[in-house]
Formats: C-alpha cells, structure tokens, sequence
C-alpha cells in the first residue's frame, strides 16, 4: 500500500495534478514516505536473498565476513556503488598499507644487479612467479611465468613469437577481446588462415567441466585469409599440414557478458582436434590453446593440470586491484620451445657483440622473453594481493560475487513496465531460456532453481521504453553517476553515438568483485526502477513540447529580469542594464575560446577552474578586460587587437574563421587555465556537415542563422519562477536526507543569457516564440544540461556535487536529455537597417510577450 501510495504520490506532484500552491507540502510528504520505503524494502528484499544464496554470500567461513571487509578496507566506498569490477577491481586498504610497509621496510635493487639488494630481489621474484603459478594450480615443472607489462602486453607476445606458417590456421570464439582479436594480423601477415567460430553447448551437455564432445557444437565462420601460400603443389602440401603449429583463443569469461566458457575445450582441441573440428576446412597439425583469464582469473582461475592450455594470459589489477601495469604469460614449457623471438635486449641475453653478428640468449624461459628491468616493485606487491585473496578463498569468492549477479540477473529478467513489455534485454547464452522459466514460475520453485555456473559475475544489458523504443546507454551511464553509481557503457571506448536508426549500438555492462555487497547490488535495481519503469505518464506527454501548435498564453507581467554576456567560450561572464543586439546573438558573445595546441577547445567539463576567469567589456573603449585568481596582473584586450593571421577550426561541426592573438596574450591565458592554449577570436562561421531529418546538425538546434562559439543556439534563457521550482525541491530532498548539505543554486548556475521574471514555473517549456521590446525570438525547446551545472564557484574554489542535475533529472528527463530552460534564436527583422552603430537593444525590465 505505502508503495503504491508513494507512487501516486509522485505522479500527482510532479506533474501539476496539484495546484501549484500545495506542491511544497506534497513533496515534502512524498519524499519522506519513499525514504521509509526504501529502508523497509531493503531489509525485507535482504532477508529473501539470503534464504535463497545465504550459504554462499558474505564469508561466514573467513576471518571478516562482506560487512566487516567494507566496514575496515573500504571505507573510501561510503555512498558509492562501484559496478566496473571487469574494467578493474579495487584494491583494499589493508592491501595497501601492506604494500606502503614492506616497501619503505625493504630494500629492492634492480634484480640484474649483483648486490645482496639485487639477489635478495630476485628471490621476491621467484616467489612471486611461485604464486601465479599455484593460483592456477600449475607445476613449475611444467609451465613457466614469464611477467609482461599488462595481459595485452602478453597476448601480444604470443602473437609475435609464434611460429606462424602458411599452413597455420588461427580460431578464436566470437566472443574475445579485442586484444585477443589483434593477434590475428600476425597469421594474416604470414599467409595463414584466420577464422572465428561459435561455441555454443547443446541443452543436453553435462555440469560446467564435465561436457562431452557430442555437447559442444562449433559454427565456423568464413575464413580469412590475405594472401595464397606461395607453395600449392601437393607435396608440398603434404609435407607441411601435420607439422605446422596452429593456435586456438577463448576466454575463460566474457568480457562484455560475462558467459563463461567451458575449460574442457583445452582438451577437446588439444586431445582430439580431428574430431572437435571435423567438417571444417582447415586445421590439420599440431593445435595449441590460449585461455585469455584476465578477466576469469578474478574469480575462477583455470586448473592447468585438469586443462593443460598452452597459453594463460593474467591481469594483476582485475585481480585484486593494484598493481596495475603488470600481467603475467603463463606458458606450457613445451609450448615455450616453439616460440620465436626476434628482438633482445639487455635483460634478455647472456652475450653480444656490437661489430659481429653474435649474440647468445639466456637458457631460461622467463629471462629469455622479459625485456629490459623486470617492474620488481609491483612483482613484490603482488604478494599481499595475493593474501588477500587466499584469506578469503577463491572459492569464497566465487559463490559470493555469482550468487550477487544473479540476483540481479534475474530481477532485470523479471521487470516489466506497467503495459506488460520487458523492462531489460540481458546478454548472455541463456537469458532466454531463464526468462522462460521466470515467466512460468519455475525459477522460484522449491524443487527447481536456476544454476548460474555458466555465468561471471558480469551482467550486460539494455534497457527499453514501454513502447519499444530504447533507453540509450549513455542516458544510463550519466544518470548513474549522478545516483553515485560507477559502471560501464559503450561499444568502444569513449564513443558517445548509443543509438543509431532507432537501434542501441553498445550496451551497459556491471560487475561484481569480491568486496561487492547486496547492498550495492540493490542500490541498482532501485536505481533502474525508479530512472526507467516509471508508474507516471511520460514527461514528453506533459509539457517540454516548445513546437506542438496551442494558443499564446495569455500570462501578465512577465518582464526581462537580468541580461549576461559571455565574451569567452566557458569563462566567467558580465550583468548588464542593456546591451546590443547582433546577428549572432548578444554583441560579442562567445565571440571568443581558448584552444590547446593540440587542437582541443577549452571547456568547464575539462577546465572547471575556468569558470573562476572573469570577463567584462568597455563598449565605448572598445576594450575588453579579463582576470584570474592565477594571475597578478588584468588583462586588457583591445577590440581591434590581433596579430593578422587566420585559419579554420571546426568546433561543434561549424566551420569557423578565426584569428589569433601574440604571445603575451596567450601565456596569460596558459597561466589562468595551468595549461598550454591560445586565444582564438570568430569573425565568420559555416555550417559544414549534412543536417539531420530532425533538422539539426550535431548538437546545434539553430542550423540557419550566425552563431558565435555556441553549443546548440544563440541565447538561453532561465525563468526565475523555474528555478525557485528547483530549489523548493532541492530544499525538500536536503530535509528529508537525500544529500547531506544545504544546496540552493541561483540562475547563474546556468550560464543563461537571459533571465525571465512573472511566469509561472516551467511556463517557457511552451512558448514557440516571444517578444522582448521590439526584438523577436523563435524557441527550440529545452536545453540538455550536462555536469557543468554542477559546479559551484565560491571564494575561489570550484566544488563538485552531484546537485542539481540529480534532481532535475528526476523530474525534466526527456528521452535522455535532462532539459532546464529554453533555447532562443534571434529573429532580425527585414524592416529594421542595422549597422555596427545603430545595433538594437534588449534592456533589464523590458515586457515579454510569449506566444
């Protein structure tokens, strides 16, 4: 009941089915009875998760159970939700402190030195090589060690020093890291096969590890290949195919979905490669595998002596945190005989010669292949990774990090939206068969439950609307953050393009590490319950519709409250009583950047402290005037001020024409923002790229008119009344305990242009266009607010928070845009001749008239 009542609740409120003057004390009401149901929901949703995977979560059997782990190694944690273990885990304080005393208790020479330091070195060397590679069960009889700068840095090798032929033939499963992927140019480059294949087990196949070779069914793909062997007569043929060396990738876990693949693949491809491939066109020789475990070394590292992979590729820091930096090769000893190696280096060999050709290798595997000084500082702070983990176990681990994906993994399977339409698309090998049982209650029978062996702890999914449509990934990784929760999204790295023709083009991914906890996990859920399965009509159905047809309003005393310019892209800016109108907008607005020489524009969300750079203009003078709390002396620019030369630069898919300042206008701006960059000023711009069926062009809005140095339009403009909205709500959450400090933000926060006074809150959402004096303007809707919003600037410092944003997006988010405010273009009028000297003018007090 409180739920449903709570629910309601919001929808009433938010979207104006209380008159206005009652909103205070509704949201105040509403937001208190959430909180209670939050706390009352966790405690009741814990004690059903520990019926079902209390055996397996939290420790009982270590010296610290998951409470007391959190509690004393990571506290740095507190109010966060860290969901990015498969991009890197944490490491613990404990760990750390660890690490901080052995290195200032000991000393560590460079282990080719001969010194006590240098052999006393090499023994923390070999005890660590040791300890790799007990963790995968591997006797140092059979397997060596060998320490590479990251696992790509080891894959990497493989892929350089093996020994390639036209014969070789190259597979890999589809589902492999880009680095594993990356080894194929090497085969392709040597004439050699490449192909990928599907591994997919029947519905009949055996436990995880027990699978048969009738359970596996392998899909091959076309084959690669870039050149024909330059020998095709049969004898040739004949004579090489049984003894060329071919190679055989997978990893032990997905890294996007977190599927883990059956080990006993090492055998089948080893053992019994005829039978395991028959059908396919190549693959006759000698077949070697690799296991790419840097990510399932986290929590399951494979077994060499039940599956005696030729190849194990390590990653420390996915492991247990710190080092980074540092992976390991571990490589069967016969394996490691095969390899070629071409380059050597001081490390590498016993004996050379610079003026004969002579050198002479070192015997043993490990020195023959690590170049240059070993990283000994990180080899020996492996070691109290390492006792961390053996404290707790890593079977301890992987029940407790499983157990804690499941969970929710099938609450993301289970969510609906309110006309019946799945919440989630969750990836992985059988999310549809568990759905299925979901759906017809199997999964929570008492006789039948779902078996999660054959998954990580790594779920990755996307999200969809009610109608079908998708949530984009970056629209969840943004209000994520601002719910203090860290996770991953995307395709490729750093690619902000989540949906293309209607279709998500990557995927959000979280992930689990052994200090993960219910609590983080439950966080999430609620987090995706309450951003993206609303109980409330859409807020594009409410208002935020600037261009839909309806009557002007007829609202009576609304009237120009403030007028800011601001001279240079991201810096401070300056009130004005009046001021010209131009072409592009404000006379000189953004008519200026900042510009690294790297070609990088300068912008808060880069160079927050930019904002602290002050800025005002001297019309009459003809001068404009800049300072910083980094620098002594003001500077001066003359409007006339230039050092005659120009180029092109594109910023914001606008080609402009620009031209630069001298020297001493460029180090002061290099000292106010403590890093290299130069003045640019615009004095013409070109729309350059194709415009959208939308009709804009990147994330411009105003694709026909002069614009400066802007985002998306020529002037913003804020509503008193809206943000008075914003800080009674800000106000209420702050009472009520969602944020721990008073925040109340004024209209600057917003850099606006234009400040309104006299309507009523979010009444500019509709307006289509408005009269300011004798100026027209047309509307193009809200403005999409990012992170700088966020940013306060008191007394010379710049402070972080997650406020207003996290509020606004509450209650203004449309389709992935948090909107607040409007965007405004200036209309200039056919009838009136303007001149540099005879600019209209807006003016602080001045009637609007919206329509």
């Amino acid at each position: 009941f409180l739920f449903h009542f709570t629910v309601k609740l919001n929808s009433c409120f938010f979207f104006g089915l209380f008159p206005s003057r009652h909103q205070k004390n509704f949201l105040h009401l509403q937001q208190k009875q959430l909180k209670i149901f939050t706390n009352f929901n966790m405690n009741e949703e814990k004690i059903r998760f520990l019926e079902q995977f209390g055996e397996n979560y939290g420790y009982p059997n270590a010296p610290k159970n998951i409470d007391e782990i959190r509690a004393t190694e990571f506290k740095r944690l507190q109010g966060l939700v860290y969901l990015d273990h498969a991009g890197a885990t944490l490491y613990s304080e404990l760990q750390m402190e660890s690490v901080l005393k052995d290195l200032t208790s000991n000393v560590y020479a460079n282990p080719h030195s001969q010194s006590d330091a240098g052999f006393a070195t090499c023994e923390i060397v070999r005890a660590a090589r040791q300890q790799v590679l007990d963790y995968c069960n591997a006797s140092p009889k059979d397997y060596k060690c060998i320490f590479t700068s990251g696992a790509t840095s080891a894959l990497k090798l493989v892929g350089e020093a093996f020994p390639w032929s036209e014969e070789s033939c190259f597979m890999y499963t589809m589902e492999n890291h880009n680095s594993v992927l990356g080894i194929r140019e090497y085969p392709l480059d040597k004439g050699a096969m490449a192909c990928a294949v599907d591994i997919e087990a029947y519905e009949n196949s055996n436990e995880l590890g027990r699978s048969n070779l009738s359970s596996i069914r392998i899909t091959q793909h076309p084959v690669q290949r870039r050149s024909a062997p330059r020998f095709s007569g049969e004898k040739s043929k004949s004579n090489s195919l049984d003894t060329s060396c071919n190679l055989f990738a997978f990893p032990s876990e997905c890294n996007f979905s977190g599927r883990k693949f059956d080990l006993e693949l090492v055998n089948m491809v080893k053992k019994n490669s005829e039978g395991f491939l028959e059908g396919l066109s190549n693959g006759r020789g000698r077949w070697m595998v690799l296991i790419d475990a840097a990510k399932g070394c986290a929590t399951q590292p494979p077994d060499l002596v039940k599956y005696p992979a030729d190849f194990v590729v390590i990653s420390f820091y996915k492991i247990f945190g710190y080092p980074t930096g540092l992976g390991a090769l571990i490589v069967r000893s016969e394996a490691a005989q095969l390899l070629k190696k071409t380059y050597f280096s001081g490390g590498t060999v016993a004996a050379s010669i610079a003026d004969i050709d002579f050198f002479k290798r070192r015997e043993s595997v490990e020195e023959s292949f690590e170049d240059g000084t070993l990283s000994f500082l990180n080899i020996a702070s492996i070691h109290h990774g390492f006792k961390i983990i053996n404290t707790l176990t890593i079977a301890a681990i992987t029940r407790h990090t499983t157990c804690i994906a499941t969970y929710v993994r099938n609450a993301l399977l289970a969510m609906r939206h309110e006309n019946g339409s799945f919440v989630s698309v969750v990836y992985g090998g059988d999310a549809a068969k568990v759905r299925f049982l979901m759906e017809n209650w199997i999964l929570f029978s008492s006789n039948t439950r779902y078996r999660p062996c054959e998954f990580g702890p790594t779920v990755a999914f996307n999200l969809k609307r009610p109608d079908g449509t998708w949530f984009g990934y970056r629209e969840v990784e943004k209000l994520a953050s601002l719910s203090g929760i860290q996770l991953r999204a995307g395709h490729v790295c750093w690619d902000d393009h989540d949906i293309v023709c209607g279709k998500p083009t990557g995927a959000v991914r979280i992930s689990f590490g052994y200090m993960s906890t219910f609590e983080d996990a439950k966080e999430f859920i609620n987090f995706i319950v309450k951003s993206f399965v609303p109980f409330r009509k859409p807020v594009e159905d409410i208002c935020l519709s600037a261009n839909k047809p309806n009557e002007c309003p007829t609202t009576a005393g609304v009237y120009l409250k403030s007028i800011t310019v601001y001279p240079i892209k991201s810096c401070g800016g300056f009130s004005v009583n009046c001021w010209p109108l131009s072409p592009s907008g404000l006379l000189h607005d953004r008519e200026w950047l900042l510009k690294c020489p790297s070609g990088e524009v300068l912008t808060q969300k880069k160079v927050p402290e930019m904002c602290l750079i002050s800025t005002s203009l001297d019309l009459s003078r003809g001068i404009i005037f800049v300072e910083s709390p980094r620098c002594e002396k003001k500077l001066q620019i003359n409007l006339a001020q230039c050092d005659g030369s120009k180029e092109e630069i594109l910023v914001q898919s606008q080609r402009y024409e620009v031209q630069g300042y001298d020297s001493d206008v460029n180090l002061w701006f290099s000292s106010a923002t403590s890093r290299p960059c130069y003045l640019l000023r615009c004095f013409a711009s070109q729309l350059f790229c194709s415009v959208n069926k939308n009709g804009s062009v990147g994330m411009c809005r105003d694709v026909k008119s002069q614009l400066n140095f802007v985002n998306e339009a020529q002037f913003l403009l804020i509503s008193e009344e809206s943000i008075s909205d914003l800080n009674t709500r800000l106000s209420s959450n702050e009472q009520n305990g969602f944020h721990d400090e008073p925040i109340h933000v004024n209209p600057m926060r917003f850099r606006p242009n234009l400040v309104i006074s006299g309507a009523d809150p979010y009444e500019e959402d509709n307006w289509r266009s408005l009269t300011i004096g004798k100026a027209q303007f047309t509307s193009f809707g809200g403005c999409n607010r990012c992170q700088i919003i966020n940013l306060d600037h008191l007394n010379g410092q710049v402070k972080k928070s997650k406020e207003p944003l996290a509020t606004l997006a509450s209650f203004r988010r449309v389709k992935g845009k948090i909107l607040f405010g409007i965007l405004l273009r200036y209309d200039k009028s056919d009838d009136v001749r303007e001149s540099e000297d005879h600019l209209p003018e807006l003016q602080v007090g001045q009637r609007i008239y919206p329509c």
